[in-house]
């Protein structure tokens, strides 16, 4: 009895413990399973974790790359910086060297026409006066010479800029029928020296007149000079001052040869502290008062004046010009003296056609 009730105990423990073995590999499968889960899981975590890397890696080089193209861009733009201040430090110095270049143009241009004003001595003999200033006589280097003795200049950078340029110009003309300018002063107040011609057609029209031929050669010499001057270039070059008294006058053999003063009075008006307005009122077109509206127009109604005055031996004032323009006999002056005082400036006649026809009526 207590054999079989061992056998019994013995089993029914076998029993047990082969369920408890069988409970145990199921719990050992299950753990199995989850540590297969966990491993994959973990296999999958690790692949993110290496793509991660990758990518970050991919990200920095990328970075790396940008950063590295930037800081190329940056020497480059460094360089071209450098090139553009070397060309511009070039070109200054290029720049600096025309502008020295330039002055030394500018002051052997000046040395051709500036004068000494202790090689000028001055006589008390007046030739005339006018808005800008009075002509007297003068001696230089042994010739006697017309000094033309400016008012007072507002000195100036300027002022001396814009006589010195106006003076260049004077020392650059060439005609015959122009007077000739010899040279000027740059200390104080200027001074032109031009050649001394023995009269004026205002004092020759004041003395009794002259006749019809000199009347015909001094409106061919005075045009020829305006004409040279109208057609000077770069631009053209308006007198604003014809008038009898700057026509000056020479004998050659039996007629008088004009030749006309000018040195640009006009353009240096400016500079004069006075308020007198350049030319004679009783010559200025009707344009003069509008500085837009100025042209060698403006030269060619003075010059209808002026021949005018040479027929009449008058001065023709505003009023009176109808009735002496009808007294002239001669067809062919009446007609040109017309249509050189038409108020229409764009409808007056060139100096070149004034030339042309009075070479017809000459010859």
């Amino acid at each position: 009895m207590e054999i079989e009730d061992l056998k019994c105990l013995l089993k029914t423990r076998e029993t047990e413990s082969k369920k408890e073995i069988e409970m145990l590999q199921e719990k050992i499968s299950l753990l199995s399973i989850q540590l297969l889960d966990e491993e994959k899981e973990t296999e999958g975590l690790t692949e993110d974790i290496k793509l991660l890397k990758q990518q970050t890696q991919q990200q920095e080089q990328k970075i790396e790359r940008q950063m590295q193209e930037g800081r190329e861009r940056e020497q480059d733009l460094q360089r071209q910086l450098q090139e553009r201040e070397r060309q511009l430090e070039e070109r200054e110095r290029e720049f600096q060297e025309r502008e020295r270049q330039l002055e030394e143009q500018i002051q052997v241009a000046e040395s051709s026409w500036v004068v000494n004003r202790r090689e000028i001595t001055m006589t008390e003999v007046v030739l005339g006066k006018g808005g800008w200033g009075e002509v007297k006589v003068a001696g230089f280097r042994g010739l006697k010479v017309a000094a033309k003795c400016l008012y007072e200049v507002i000195i100036s950078p300027y002022n001396i800029g814009t006589f010195s340029r106006e003076m260049n110009i004077a020392s650059k003309i060439r005609h015959p029928n122009l007077l000739q300018f010899i040279g000027a002063t740059t200390e104080g107040n200027p001074m032109i020296l031009t050649e001394l011609m023995p009269t004026s057609l205002r004092k020759e029209l004041e003395s009794g007149g002259v006749a019809y031929p000199a009347i015909l050669s001094i409106s061919l010499d005075v045009a020829c000079a305006l004409n040279y001057l109208h057609l000077f270039k770069p631009h053209p070059i308006l007198h604003r001052d014809v008038s009898s008294a700057n026509v000056l006058l020479q004998t050659t053999g039996e007629t008088w040869r004009a030749k006309v003063s000018y040195y640009g009075s006009a353009n240096l008006q400016p500079l004069i502290s006075r308020t007198t307005n350049p030319g004679n009122p009783l010559y200025a077109a009707p344009e003069a008062g509008n500085p837009r509206e100025h042209s060698p127009a403006m030269d060619v109604f003075s010059y209808g004046v002026l021949l005018l005055e040479m027929i009449t031996r008058r001065i023709p004032l505003p009023e009176e010009r109808v009735g002496l323009i009808d007294s002239i006999r001669r067809a062919s002056f009446r007609s040109l003296v017309e249509r050189c005082l038409i108020v229409e400036y764009r409808h007056r006649p060139t100096m070149n056609d004034i030339i042309t026809e009075l070479n017809d009526t000459v010859y």
